[in-house]
């Protein structure tokens, strides 16, 4: 990610005092160096804990109710196996799966323990660890690893999303669901990964919890947390580092790495969500989620500022939406790569415009995020 100077200082100020934990003099050095750069912009109207509460539970809210509505769809199906019955075993995996893209970018609370995310919903994936896990499962003939208690110390390549996708949409997946000697043990395994999914998805909003109990309370009352946030003022920067990354994650993991240097050198297979079709469908739903965030965001700017960031939120939201279908088949072909180098280009102008204006007219440093050094 680009930073200007000052930008820069400001990040370095706050990492040198968050650092310096338990070293006074150092901590104070940091903390000055924070509150100088910090003064040259105004103070922000908007609170972190007000953007935790109306903006990331509800999402955590929906991504529990798609995670458990999952759930019970398999635990129907795998009651009664038909092929209604994987149509709606899909159904539920698309509503999980736009609910987990609308939070993936959010690295900061109960999502950074345990590796929650990895174990969500592995991505990028790496040589095809996802398919040798299920296919190793599938062939195990014994249940043990598909306990609650054990499977969520398996690989994360086998507990997420990514593993459903491959259950549900591999090229005679759903025949080998409803019926056939595996019909049994894919069934075990899919519902084992559904449990672990609305499992992790009910570790994140308990977490929270509200203004009256867990790390929401906490922060509300600007208590300081040695894992969270032990910093609770410096939350603020952390959500606008986030919501810059999320246009990152979209460049870097989704286009970029399936355009290629060219046409021949395409990586259509490296698509996001290829097999089941949702390759352009998860773009969408995290720029649909960041312009959410970057609305709730520019109440600190003013009325000229707002304007400008509010037409950088919706140029990203209608190249999303404009995006061809299919991401993968679109890096192959001329008309496509067109496509997907232009839509490159508004997302990687919309990580600055939103990063650059919400630093200095919120008064926050803007951080290094999860992609930086990739």
């Amino acid at each position: 990610m680009s930073r200007s100077p000052f930008a820069v200082a400001l990040a370095l100020a706050t990492q040198i005092a968050q650092a310096a934990q338990g070293m006074p003099a150092v901590a104070a050095a940091g903390s000055l160096l924070t509150t100088l750069f910090v003064g040259r912009a105004h103070a922000a109207p908007v609170s972190a804990p007000d953007v935790v509460e109306s903006w990331l539970l509800p999402r955590y809210d929906a991504l529990l109710g798609a995670a458990k509505a999952q759930q019970v769809a398999w635990d129907g199906f795998c009651a009664a196996p038909s092929a209604a019955g994987v149509a709606e075993l899909k159904a539920r995996f698309v509503a999980a799966s736009e609910a987990w893209s609308a939070v993936e970018f959010v690295t900061f609370g109960p999502i950074i323990l345990s590796l929650r995310p990895d174990r969500f919903n592995l991505f990028p994936e790496r040589r095809n660890a996802v398919g040798r896990s299920v296919a190793e499962l599938i062939a195990d003939p014994t249940d043990e690893r598909l306990q609650p208690q054990r499977f969520f110390r398996l690989s994360a390549a086998a507990q997420g999303l990514p593993a459903l996708e491959r259950i549900l949409y591999d090229e005679g997946a759903e025949a080998a669901l409803v019926a056939g000697p595996e019909a049994a043990r894919r069934c075990a395994l899919g519902r084992a990964v559904a449990l672990n999914l609305a499992t992790i998805a009910g570790e994140l909003r308990s977490g929270w919890g509200s203004r009256s109990e867990g790390l929401l309370a906490q922060l509300v009352a600007g208590k300081a947390d040695p894992v969270y946030f032990p910093d609770p003022k410096a939350l603020l920067s952390q959500i606008v580092t986030d919501l810059a990354g999320a246009y990152q994650r979209v460049v870097d993991q989704r286009l970029l790495v399936v355009l290629g240097k060219s046409a021949d050198e395409a990586k259509p297979l490296l698509s996001d969500r290829r097999r089941s079709g949702l390759s352009k469908e998860t773009i969408v739903a995290i720029v649909t989620s960041a312009s959410a965030l970057g609305e709730a965001l520019s109440a600190g700017l003013d009325a000229k500022d707002r304007a400008s960031f509010h037409a950088t939120l919706q140029a990203a939201q209608a190249t999303a939406q404009g995006l061809p279908e299919d991401i993968g088949a679109a890096a192959t072909t001329p008309e496509g790569r067109k496509a997907l180098q232009a839509a490159v280009t508004v997302f990687k102008a919309a990580q600055a415009g939103v990063a650059r204006p919400l630093a200095a007219g919120l008064g926050v440093p803007l951080g290094f995020n999860a992609l930086d050094g990739d």
